[in-house]
């Protein structure tokens, strides 16, 4: 019998339409032979069920479910396709687990550590990843105090970003003391909390991670070459950037990044997809972002290392829901 598959898109977070393109592709591509997949999309406090005729129908969040024409339809699992809140940060996770139902990512506690990037470099740090130089701030302190602590503890160029938000929305690199406060303002505009790290000049690359056969298993690593002053929203998403898969980097670095991907997976207890970025310096790395969800609409990296990995788009999403139904 076919699995009933909720793809959960949608959300509140800037990164809504992002995640809509990715429920897409999840939809058209999660096999037909194996699974029913049905696009739920979260509005506000509405989950509402996109039929293939254009209807709607509004989800029973008591047991998730939804009724059409007098029959109750219940779900096997959840893909998760929703990049933020309420999916990156655990609280979905944590209404999935009450009803038991199943979900391919990982679960409350590790994507509640790993939206909070601050907290993620501090739990890493003892055992050996390192991270660029930083500070947090909070927009309840005093924004003249904030400025001072980071000139008289930070080096120029930075990087300022919300603490809890992705894609590089509100996201600024700062070459000089001037440019500061327009940035801080512009990452208090998508979070009460921003970061503010050194920049590492370098090679940026991402690698994937997957449990893939019951085996944690490394993707091939992308190189980005963006042409924008660092991989900002652009060269993620509107082709402003040149992706390398797998990465023209020294095979013994690529093989060292790939051993602590899947370190900071296994360490996290991760389940289903992860990429972590890094920057290579002088034959050193330094870990940039752990994306609990990564994003896997047509211009996302995870897709490409997959294929270069040996997988279809429809193999990769069949093993995240195979290994999560296992469970």
């Amino acid at each position: 019998m076919k699995k009933n598959i909720a793809v959960m898109t949608g959300g509140d977070a800037a990164e809504a339409g992002i995640s809509l393109k990715s429920a897409q592709v999840v939809y058209e591509n999660l096999s037909k032979e194996k699974y029913n997949p049905y696009k739920i999309v979260i509005t506000g406090n509405d989950w509402i069920l996109e039929t293939q005729d254009g209807t709607t129908i509004l989800i029973d969040k008591n047991d998730f479910s939804f009724t059409q024409n007098g029959t109750k339809t219940k779900f096997d699992a959840v893909f998760m396709a929703i990049h933020g809140t309420p999916a990156e940060d655990g609280k979905l996770q944590g209404y999935l687990d009450l009803m038991g139902i199943p979900y391919n990512c990982c679960g409350v506690l590790q994507a509640a550590l790993t939206f909070d990037k601050s907290k993620t470099k501090e739990y890493l740090s003892p055992f050996g990843i390192l991270s660029a130089k930083a500070l947090s701030g909070s927009i309840k302190e005093n924004r003249t105090d904030l400025i001072a602590n980071v000139n008289a503890q930070l080096q120029y160029p930075l990087f300022v970003k919300p603490n809890q938000n992705g894609s590089s929305y509100g996201a600024s690199k700062v070459s000089t003391a001037d440019e500061l406060a327009a940035a801080i303002d512009l990452g208090f505009q998508y979070d009460t909390e921003i970061l503010i790290e050194e920049f590492i000049a370098g090679t940026e690359v991402t690698c994937g991670v997957l449990t893939y056969q019951g085996k944690v298993t490394a993707m091939p690593i992308t190189e980005i070459r963006s042409k924008s002053s660092f991989f900002d929203y652009k060269a993620k998403y509107e082709g402003d950037s040149q992706e390398i898969t797998p990465a023209e980097i020294d095979e013994t670095i690529a093989k060292e990044i790939q051993k602590t991907a899947v370190f900071i997976y296994q360490k996290l207890a991760f389940k289903g997809m992860c990429r972590i970025d890094f920057i290579i310096r002088e034959n050193q790395f330094y870990m940039l972002e752990v994306n609990s969800i990564p994003g896997i609409s047509p211009a996302s990296i995870f897709p490409q290392q997959a294929k270069v990995f040996g997988l279809s788009i429809g193999e990769l999403f069949d093993c995240t829901i195979e290994e999560c139904l296992k469970k």
